[in-house]
């Protein structure tokens, strides 16, 4: 195992993330447990897991009868999610940037910096994650932020794919993440909001239009 993967569950959900997106995988496929370990060398266990974090981003369905199914991504259900981020989001930014610590504006910022100079679009996915949680680790505990925090978790197989599609859009997402750092640096909440609202929409859009190229059929 090697990098960007820290860990082997990291390495499995990866591998079934990246395969599922990249359509190694058809919807309505089932994922059997044991061939995949063998597979990947590994136990079990970190396959387990990985079935319950693609459930939870929406790639599978588990089925008491026929399994673990893969399930189609769609532009609708994208559009859903980000509707639901862009309203609830940038309530949580503007009042994070308020009470984020100096030490988490710190981590923030070197994990742009990984960012921005990694080519790897999962290890991007991945630094991606720790940035936005850096950045809104203030507000843990509340109730916005769970929320904030399952709605990014099933947006993420959407961000892989469109990543997969079109690389560049990681650069035009470290360009966006550098504006909203400026923002929390400054302690401006307007800023906050804003920033991180158009940061959404923007990331929608690229997201639509990657899944309006390679799932047609889903997206109508």
């Amino acid at each position: 195992m090697t990098q960007p993967f820290r860990t082997i569950a990291q390495y499995v959900l990866g591998t079934l993330r990246t395969e599922i997106l990249a359509g190694v995988y058809e919807p309505n496929s089932r994922l059997r447990q044991e061939e995949i370990a063998k597979r990947l060398n590994v136990s079990t266990t970190p396959v387990r897991e990985a079935f319950r974090d693609l459930r939870a981003e929406g790639l599978v369905s588990i089925d008491p009868n026929k399994g673990v199914i893969t399930r189609a991504l769609s532009a609708r259900d994208v559009s859903e999610i980000y509707e639901l981020r862009m309203v609830l989001e940038p309530m949580l930014a503007a009042r994070a940037c308020l009470n984020a610590s100096d030490a988490a504006l710190a981590a923030a910022e070197q994990v742009h910096d990984s960012m921005c100079a990694t080519t790897s679009s999962e290890h991007w996915a991945i630094l991606n994650e720790e940035f936005h949680q850096c950045l809104m680790s203030g507000e843990r505990g509340t109730r916005l932020f769970d929320m904030v925090k399952s709605l990014s978790l099933v947006a993420r197989p959407y961000v892989s794919l469109a990543m997969h599609i079109d690389d560049a859009i990681m650069n035009s997402n470290n360009r966006e993440h550098a504006g909203l750092l400026h923002a929390y640096r400054t302690r401006n909440e307007q800023a906050a909001f804003e920033e991180t609202r158009a940061h959404l929409e923007n990331t929608r859009d690229a997201i639509v239009k990657g899944v309006e190229q390679t799932l047609p059929a889903q997206a109508a």
